[in-house]
């Protein structure tokens, strides 16, 4: 079956309460990558000043799926599609959900990056795309992001 990869934008709704945003969205991450794996979904969830950015990759049907359950999510207010199309091999396939975001210093390089993505989000999402595939990368291999 072809491969749908979907990409969206939301605002945070999320609030500190017993958690801070940064370990809720963590742990939103983590739940999605457990859901996923019996999906057969893969992707990346980059979070940037209260701002998500989420790709999607896996069969349409599927996708459609953790899309429309996105859309009803609380945690999320003005989702907007950007992009869904067919294509013949994931870029995300080793991650069934990983997740970048900022940390508490604004004028760290991955805070950067990021924004750079939320940036190229507006202007060509395949570059954001590919973005966020290179950031990923990166942090891989300094050991922030680990597959999953």
């Amino acid at each position: 079956m072809p491969i749908s990869r979907l990409l969206y934008t939301s605002r945070s709704c999320l609030v500190p309460a017993e958690l801070t945003v940064e370990q809720q969205v963590s742990n939103m991450a983590a739940r999605a990558a457990m859901r996923n794996k019996e999906l057969g979904i893969t992707g990346v969830l980059v979070f940037v000043e209260d701002q998500f950015i989420q790709l999607l990759e896996g069969e349409g049907p599927a996708v459609e799926q953790v899309f429309e359950r996105i859309c009803c999510d609380f945690d999320h207010a003005q989702v907007r599609l950007v992009d869904l199309v067919g294509v013949k091999d994931r870029m995300f396939g080793r991650w069934h959900m990983a997740e970048l975001s900022g940390g508490e210093d604004p004028a760290s390089p991955l805070d950067e990056e990021l924004r750079h993505i939320r940036f190229l989000m507006g202007v060509n999402a395949r570059v954001a795309v590919e973005k966020m595939h290179e950031c990923l990368l990166e942090c891989e291999a300094n050991g922030l992001v680990s597959p999953a």
